[in-house]
């Protein structure tokens, strides 16, 4: 997965590492979102548990803030961005 420009800087603000969006993406819940465009979090009780399995297999220390962690991914692959999010991402109809 290849990240854009503005991905990166706002991983960079935000104090996500590379190595969590990559592991959200292995592990993470998949939503829709328009355009081509999905949202990977770990919404699920199940995708919590690995995600944190995996951080501490990988031997990083788990931030609050990173359980609520969120990556947009284009249709060709690309990451867009990624952030925290408090709100509950509601699954789209299409």
């Amino acid at each position: 997965m290849k990240f854009t420009a503005h991905a990166s800087r706002r991983c960079d603000q935000r104090a996500i590492p590379k190595a969590l969006v990559k592991l959200i993406i292995r592990v993470g819940d998949e939503f829709k979102c328009g355009k081509g465009c999905r949202i990977i979090c770990a919404r699920s009780k199940n995708a919590h548990k690995e995600l944190v399995k995996e951080l501490q297999i990988i031997g990083i220390k788990i931030k609050y803030s990173w359980e609520n962690t969120y990556v947009v991914i284009d249709g060709k692959g690309m990451i867009i961005t990624a952030g925290h999010r408090k709100k509950r991402i509601k699954k789209m109809k299409y």
